[in-house]
């Protein structure tokens, strides 16, 4: 019993694991160019430059989730579009300065808590992508190093690859010797009947 529970458990992992990467390639490759991958309302970004320390130092994973502009107020920090010529429309993260409402239209002041000025370019409601909810400096020193192939390799890659590997072994073996237990109990009920079916008759 407990053999099963492990086979089905390792089977539920495996099924998961892959159908997660799937969902995940799937949102990056449908994604049009330019916009940045979301899932269920939340993107993952890496701070590359040192505007937002010493809030967030640079190779920080942030964790954007999307908001409604009204919600947005001043002092959060938020991933935009910038409009920023210099930038060519590439994420920015900075925090509100100020929040300027005319009608329906919003617009946000924006600066880095590392730079001595406000950002040149306000920020249009249409253009942000969310406010930070989250961040950690290890997960994203991690995501660095990933992200370099002649350490995701032999670092990530093949361990990641022998342990698969590894894991569809024991699998297997756990499989085969489940249905050697299972036929041998077949085996040992069907000699118990028989037995028991010779003494009934006999004491007829």
């Amino acid at each position: 019993m407990i053999q099963k529970i492990i086979l089905h458990l390792i089977n539920f992992i495996s099924v998961v694991t892959i159908a997660g990467a799937v969902v995940v390639l799937c949102i990056v490759l449908f994604t049009k160019p330019g916009e940045a991958p979301s899932i269920a309302g939340y993107t993952v970004f890496r701070i590359t430059t040192g505007s937002m320390e010493p809030t967030y130092p640079v190779d920080t994973l942030i964790l954007v989730k999307k908001t409604d502009p009204s919600e947005i107020k001043v002092g959060d920090v938020i991933s935009f579009y910038s409009s920023d010529p210099a930038l060519d429309g590439a994420v920015n993260t900075h925090r509100v300065t100020e929040v300027q409402v005319d009608g329906t239209q919003r617009t946000f002041k924006t600066k880095g808590d590392a730079n001595n000025i406000v950002d040149t370019y306000d920020t249009d409601a249409n253009a942000v992508l969310g406010k930070v909810v989250g961040s950690s400096i290890i997960l994203g020193k991690l995501a660095r190093l990933m992200a370099n192939p002649l350490l995701f390799i032999p670092v990530i890659l093949v361990p990641l690859a022998v342990m698969l590997v590894g894991n569809t072994i024991k699998t297997v073996k756990l499989a085969k010797q489940i249905a050697e237990d299972e036929e041998k109990a077949a085996i040992e009920e069907a000699l118990r009947e028989i037995r028991e079916h010779k003494n009934s008759g006999g004491q007829e």
